[in-house]
């Protein structure tokens, strides 16, 4: 399953009640994790400047490059621990419709996109 990481003493920052519930409800063929799709108007950053302005405002929002632990022997809830191998990249991806690209292509693409399980040995994003 999961390799378990044991906390530090005192610990604190586990999952809430309702956040653990979702991980012991998701199944192969039901995922709990939900999304969300932006239409933004104007010409779109290029990758590099994306990258650069999401990447500088990252430390703002620390549970971003934060995974899921697991105590030995399940002994409570997941906790939170600093994902130290965290790669934006991984996380952040550029894909595009072919052209023309309407909206029955995108809901398709998403579909695809959120049918994956997120890994939870990386941050769940």
């Amino acid at each position: 399953m999961y390799a378990p990481i044991v906390a530090q003493p005192g610990h604190k920052d586990r999952l809430s009640a309702v956040d653990a519930s979702f991980l012991v409800q998701e199944k192969q063929s039901s995922h709990m994790h939900v999304g969300a799709v932006v239409i933004f108007e104007g010409p779109a950053p290029g990758r590099e400047e994306f990258m650069a302005h999401f990447g500088a405002r990252l430390g703002r929002v620390p549970r971003y490059r934060q995974k899921l632990a697991f105590p030995p022997l399940e002994a409570g809830r997941p906790f939170w621990v600093d994902d130290p191998s965290f790669n934006l990249d991984y996380h952040v991806r550029h894909t595009a419709l072919p052209k023309p690209g309407d909206e029955r292509m995108l809901k398709r693409l998403v579909g695809r996109i959120m049918s994956q399980q997120l890994d939870r040995g990386r941050p769940l994003w």
